[in-house]
């Protein structure tokens, strides 16, 4: 086997091959120069998803005319110096080959003038090869148009999905790069039909709306935090309404570049946990910003993968900044308020609702509310009462169908589901860390039939049961005996209610099983639909509702509460 040199022709085909895949990877590259360039305006015109043509005009500074031979001679780049600046890469773009590769396989026209010339400069390439170079009028700034892509290497051409599907990549491509950079006017068009349009004015709201529509903008909160002067966390994230079903919305920058994260992206998810159901997903601009040294952009050649130096730091950063835009921004209107708590000790005191009877066995009457909510809250939860927000005062007018109750706010009208709502006192409650859950005593102990794949599971999850209130023993090769259930059961069939709790914390990991076991038992555990509560039953519900760390959600995801507005019924009834 003999070692030789490549001929140079096949080495920059092998380049090419390395940056362009197919017409997106044109577009990105493309793209990158033109921010590199301090664009504040970029123009694209797509045919046939990019396989007959790609056009990217930008007024960035341009190149001057002694330079743009050069820009398509392998690792040439103004980005990079020296080896120490791979370190604090500051641009999208640094690789160098992008331009040499992109005419390597394609016919490419590149027009450029900066501001200091009276004249732009035109080159013409095919195939790697100079055709034509010429001086003509243009405005400040640069045009790349790549036609026939890989018109002269059908083998590679094959593999290229139809003109729908590559557009669809581009726009996809596009829409992320004009969220990260509001400030620059973005005008994207697919044989001749806008596609999207943004105003560059450096607003991020009117950025989203350019691309996703105003309507999703109005369910969109501000997200904002900030770590230090090395990590900030900013953008806008849906309301727990607005929803998708893939993760395919959820847009994360760093440092201006888009990039692809699992990691990051199960931050978010964590950071929606409780507020979304399951296999539900936001939509997100996600904006990191971090100090160069402190990521490496150069791990994947596409670079759309990044590593950080602290994850941890990042990830976290993420999951709190989502969860406090959460809390804060509710779609159901909260504030605090001193009355509050008088009233919802009142409501403690003065009733014994069936549900509650067994929530706080070891409190005395006298406790005051503030002390409750202390209690209440889940593991991990500062004790400081500043933070806890509630509902607004509610008035409670009836009941619906059995199911709902009805209430007056200061601003409307609001409609609480009561087994959701009374799951989210509950599970709080479970999950709280000074609160040790009593167990009752079944009268007739229960013999429970395991399935085989569940004897293994349930040693392991031994400790977790009996910590939250499940007495048991072995009774037989897969049989157990069901002694004790959790005080807040109650009436539920208590075979059935142990099951489930197995189940389901058997099939996550150890660190989830906790929470897991939490909301199958405020599941179980409360009121039905269908139950009719009396007026003082259901003026405790919604006390205990309001000291619930987030009060608008049940442990699923589902909204416990639904705010019909004032100025919403009065246009509905022509009031306005």
């Amino acid at each position: 086997m003999v070692i030789r040199i490549l001929d140079k022709g096949v080495s920059s085909l092998i380049a090419a091959g390395e940056v362009i895949e197919r017409p997106v990877s044109i577009v990105k590259e493309l793209i990158e120069n033109s921010l590199d360039a301090h664009a504040s305006r970029i123009d694209l015109n797509i045919e046939k998803g990019g396989i007959q043509l790609i056009q990217v005009a930008d007024n960035g500074v341009g190149i001057p005319s002694s330079q743009i031979e050069l820009a398509f001679h392998r690792f040439a780049t103004s980005k990079l110096k020296t080896l120490a600046e791979l370190e604090q890469i500051t641009t999208l773009g640094f690789r160098g080959e992008a331009l040499a590769s992109i005419a390597a396989v394609s016919h490419t026209v590149m027009i450029s003038r900066p501001e200091s010339q009276k004249a732009a400069s035109r080159i013409e390439l095919e195939n790697g090869q100079i055709l034509d170079y010429a001086e003509q009028g243009f405005r400040t700034g640069t045009s790349v148009t790549v036609s026939n892509l890989f018109k002269n290497f059908p083998a590679r051409k094959k593999f290229l999905s139809s003109g729908g599907a590559e557009a669809s990549r581009i726009v996809n491509l596009c829409s992320r790069y004009a969220l990260a950079h509001p400030r620059v006017s973005w005008n994207l068009n697919l044989s001749g039909k806008s596609k999207f349009t943004t105003p560059g004015n450096g607003s991020l709201v009117d950025a989203v709306s350019g691309v996703y529509g105003a309507e999703l903008v109005s369910e969109m909160m501000k997200l904002e935090l900030s770590r230090s002067d090395d990590l900030t966390v900013s953008g806008l994230i849906s309301s727990p309404k607005l929803h998708r079903s893939n993760r395919s919305s959820i847009n994360i920058f760093v440092n201006g570049r888009w990039i692809h994260s699992p990691y990051l992206n199960q931050a978010v998810v964590q950071g929606y946990h409780g507020f979304l159901k399951e296999r539900r997903f936001p939509i997100c601009v996600i904006n990191i910003k971090l100090t160069p040294s402190e990521i490496d952009v150069n791990v994947h050649p596409a670079k759309t993968e990044v590593r950080f130096a602290h994850p941890g730091e990042v990830f976290n950063a993420v999951q709190h900044a989502i969860r406090e835009a959460l809390m804060s921004g509710s779609t159901i209107p909260i504030f605090r308020s001193s009355d509050t708590e008088n009233t919802a000790t009142n409501s403690m005191e003065k009733t014994g609702a069936f549900w509650t009877s067994n929530l706080h066995p070891n409190r005395s009457p006298s406790s005051s509310a503030s002390e409750l909510i202390i209690q209440d809250l889940p593991t991990g939860t500062d004790k400081d009462l500043s933070h806890i927000r509630v509902l607004p005062l509610l008035r409670v007018l009836g009941q619906a169908q059995n199911t709902y109750i009805l209430a007056e706010g200061p601003d409307g009208i609001y409609v609480l589901d009561q087994h959701a709502a009374h799951e989210r006192i509950l599970y709080e409650s479970v999950l709280s860390e000074n609160n040790e859950l009593a167990s009752q005593a079944l009268l007739d102990s229960a013999v429970i039939e395991l399935e085989p794949r569940l004897i293994d599971s349930i040693d392991t999850l031994k400790p977790l049961l009996n910590d939250m209130g499940f007495v048991f023993e072995p009774f037989g090769h897969a049989s157990y005996v069901l002694r004790a259930v959790p005080a807040i059961f109650q009436a539920i069939d208590p075979r059935e209610g142990f099951m489930d709790v197995i189940k389901t914390a058997s099939n996550e990991y150890i660190d989830n099983q906790r929470e897991s076991a939490a909301k199958t038992i405020a599941c179980h555990a409360a009121i039905r639909a269908g139950k009719k509560l009396s007026n003082t039953e259901m003026e405790e519900l919604i006390r205990l509702l309001e000291n619930c760390n987030q009060p608008q959600t049940c442990p699923h995801g589902r909204p416990t509460v639904i705010h019909l507005a004032t100025n919403y019924l009065e246009t509905q009834f022509g009031r306005r």
